[in-house]
């Protein structure tokens, strides 16, 4: 019996001392939760009067003490945005989790602070990026990279990004006059615009590039430019040599040197190129376009048809390469694919030079863009018909429905007009 009486007592002490932790456990969290609360409370007072000096440790203690809460991180953030810390605003943007609802915003946010605070357009990119993984059919982050893309003539990304934006309906304005002239695309502003970039990270290959591409491509007329230690003429190919020996298979430069070659007749330069050519060159439209030129100065004429056909199957839209095919397939006997071919070639070089004409790329009317539709349809680019074709109905949808109300107001005012008689 007495044994019985002391394992009664052992389990009533065991029992109550489960009940006691039972109830400081819910106790401690409460109590947690309210200090954390009342820091909060203090962080966003200071915050909402401007008490930075007080707001600052506060909202340290609050994401360290809370370090998932994306409301410290972004109360973090402005506090280190009124003392002019972008650094540490950039790193409270970074730390907002892709599952809160202010995750966007807060990336570009982000985004846009590292390209114009510090002209970093590399860190810009990554945000983007991040963005359009949660929401695909951001436009403004489509716009912002196929800007930045275009800008540093990273062609193979930028026809990449239009495409996936037109696929999205997410495609910016500029989308299809880019589209067209990807082979060609340079800037009259992109020197000084990568040349601001560059001083960021110096040491940037791509922009180390598409700044020596631009200089060698601006017009001498605009006189001398300075970055860090060059001085640089306007036409002169000086940077590009000086990048050729950093990065030799580079794709921009080995076409800047190709093209130079072309220009100057000198096949033997041109096939010399060609052998060095990377890889990746095989999924450039522009190569194979090189390639079908080496070969048609050789009179390997089938051999140059094959290539020009592959640079089209690459890039439909590439006029330059139609335009060539026309001139092959006329050696080789077929009138009808030689007519097809330079009617296209003509077109888009036509198309293009309307495009170039624009204020703004962005200003293309219905009108252009159904020339280009045309084109499009007839070069076999169903990305860009497809696209086209959804953005004229979206226009077409839009003009009606402003028409809409017209009607109706400009009678009344006509009615008043003539009661007025």
């Amino acid at each position: 019996m007495a044994t019985l009486g002391k394992s009664r007592r052992g389990f009533r002490i065991v029992f109550l001392g489960l009940l006691l932790v039972g109830g400081l456990v819910p106790l401690k969290f409460w109590w947690d939760r309210y200090r954390l609360e009342a820091l909060a409370a203090q962080c966003l007072e200071a915050i909402q009067n401007e008490n930075w000096d007080a707001a600052q440790p506060l909202a340290e203690r609050w994401v360290r003490q809370s370090p998932e809460d994306a409301e410290a991180w972004l109360n973090l953030a402005e506090v280190a945005k009124s003392q002019g810390d972008f650094e540490a605003v950039s790193e409270c943007l970074g730390r907002i989790p892709p599952s809160d609802r202010r995750y966007l915003n807060s990336q570009f946010l982000l985004a846009d602070l590292c390209l114009e605070e510090f002209r970093r357009p590399d860190r810009a990119v990554a945000a983007w990026k991040a963005i359009l993984t949660v929401d695909p059919k951001a436009h403004v982050a489509h716009q912002r990279l196929i800007y930045v893309y275009s800008m540093t003539l990273q062609r193979d990304l930028l026809v990449k990004q239009m495409r996936e934006a037109i696929q999205q309906h997410a495609e910016p304005p500029e989308s299809y006059g880019y589209m067209l002239s990807a082979p060609n695309l340079v800037f009259s502003n992109g020197y000084l615009k990568v040349s601001d970039w560059l001083q960021a990270k110096p040491d940037d290959e791509t922009l180390r590039v598409a700044q020596a591409v631009y200089a060698a491509r601006t017009n001498p007329s605009k006189g001398m430019k300075m970055f860090g230690s060059h001085s640089v003429q306007m036409g002169d190919a000086k940077l590009v040599m000086e990048c050729l020996k950093d990065y030799p298979n580079h794709l921009e430069l080995q076409a800047f040197v190709i093209e130079q070659a072309i220009a100057e007749a000198d096949m033997a330069a041109l096939g010399r190129a060609l052998q060095k050519l990377p890889k990746e060159a095989a999924g450039d439209s522009r190569f194979w376009r090189y390639i079908g030129t080496f070969r048609d100065s050789q009179r390997r004429i089938k051999d140059a048809a094959e290539a020009f056909h592959q640079s089209i199957q690459l890039h439909p839209l590439d006029w330059k390469s139609h335009h060539e095919l026309g001139a092959i397939e006329r050696v080789l006997g077929h009138g009808e694919l030689a007519a097809k071919h330079a009617e296209l070639g003509a077109r888009g070089k036509q198309l293009e030079r309307e495009f170039m004409e624009l204020p703004n790329a962005t200003q293309a009317d219905a009108i252009l863009l159904e020339k280009l539709l045309r084109f499009a349809r007839d070069c076999g680019d169903q990305d860009v018909v497809d696209g086209l074709n959804f953005r004229l109905h979206t226009m077409e949808t839009s003009t009606l429905a402003g028409l809409k109300n017209l009607p109706s107001l400009c009678l009344t005012q006509n009615r008043s007009s003539v009661e007025t008689r």
